[in-house]
Order: structure tokens, then C-alpha cells, then sequence
């Protein structure tokens, strides 16, 4: 004679068998058709952006070296440097009366991206992991993108940039992916 919890355990014992042998197909048949699904889709590009760019020789001339300071990767990047921290960036007391500010930063995914972007081709030129030259000319590309989006509707492209991992990624983003029209 079989007791009513034995019963049970054999009825439980008897569904998982049942509905665990219909769920091991149901892998197989969604994989078959992701994979049919997927056979006639090509890859899309990456977006590419375009933007208004302007000269900024008049604002450079007036920055001094003694303003910009020192920069690892010369002159005219510090200048830019100052330029992006003096557009960017902007002190505002924290209470009317009281002597404390804080900073806000104008579009901020941006800047840090910029600023990531500064210290990773620092260590790089240092490490001897790139070329002092390359640095120069990839850096000053970001810098004359940022400082010329500064105005414009960026959106798109600041959710593009917290989309993408890693320094290089972004930095291609700057360099490759981006057109300044003059």
C-alpha cells in the first residue's frame, strides 16, 4: 500500500521529468531559429557624426604660457588644454554671500571623456606604448572636436560615448567618426 506522501513524491518526481525533458528541446528549437534569423542580417556600421567646426586661432593667441602652463605634450595643447577647462567649466557660489563655489561642468560626458582621454595618452607617451608625435596629432584632434561641440546639439553623441568601453574606442570616436565642417 502506498502512502499519500510517497504518492506525492512520485507525482512531483513524475512532472519534473516530464516538463524538464520538453524544456531541454526548447533551447535547441530557439537557437535554431536565432540562428536562421541571423543568417541574413549584415552588421551596421558604427554611426559617424558631423559637426560645425571653427578656427580657434584668435582664442589661442590670447592664452599665454604662462596661463596654460606646462603640458607633456607641448605648447599648443596646453593652450587647448586651458581653453577646454576655461569653456568647460564654470565656478558658481554655492550660497549667495557665502565665499565657497562649486564647479559645474558644461556637458560632462564629454569633458571627462577629454580629460580620461588626456591622462591615457600621458601614460602612453610615457610608457612608450605610443609616439610622442601621434599623441600630439590624436590629442589635438579631440581637443579641436570638443572645443568646437561645445555649442552644438550632442546628444547622440554623448550616448554614443558612454556606449563604448575603453579609452581607444572613444578615442576613435574623436578622431575617425567625427567630421568638423569649416
Amino acid at each position: 500500500m502506498i502512502t499519500m506522501k510517497t504518492f506525492f513524491i512520485l507525482l512531483l518526481s513524475l512532472n519534473i521529468c516530464l516538463t524538464g525533458q520538453s524544456s531541454i528541446q526548447e533551447p535547441i528549437s530557439i537557437a535554431k531559429t536565432t540562428i536562421n534569423k541571423g543568417a541574413g542580417k549584415t552588421t551596421k556600421a558604427p554611426p559617424s557624426f558631423v559637426f560645425q567646426g571653427y578656427s580657434r586661432k584668435y582664442e589661442l593667441n590670447r592664452i599665454t604660457n604662462e596661463m596654460a602652463g606646462n603640458h607633456l605634450l607641448g605648447e599648443s595643447i596646453a593652450k587647448k588644454v586651458y581653453l577646454l577647462d576655461d569653456w568647460y567649466t564654470k565656478e558658481v557660489a554655492v550660497v549667495p554671500g557665502n565665499p565657497q563655489t562649486k564647479t559645474v561642468i558644461r556637458k560632462p560626458v564629454i569633458y571627462t571623456s577629454v580629460k580620461r582621454m588626456e591622462k591615457y595618452f600621458a601614460k602612453s607617451v610615457q610608457k612608450g606604448e605610443i609616439s610622442k608625435e601621434s599623441a600630439i596629432e590624436e590629442f589635438n584632434r579631440v581637443l579641436d572636436v570638443a572645443l568646437s561641440i561645445l555649442n552644438e546639439d550632442t546628444r547622440q553623441f554623448e550616448a554614443e560615448i558612454e556606449a563604448l568601453r575603453g579609452e581607444a574606442a572613444k578615442i576613435d570616436l574623436f578622431t575617425r567618426r567625427v567630421n568638423l565642417r569649416y
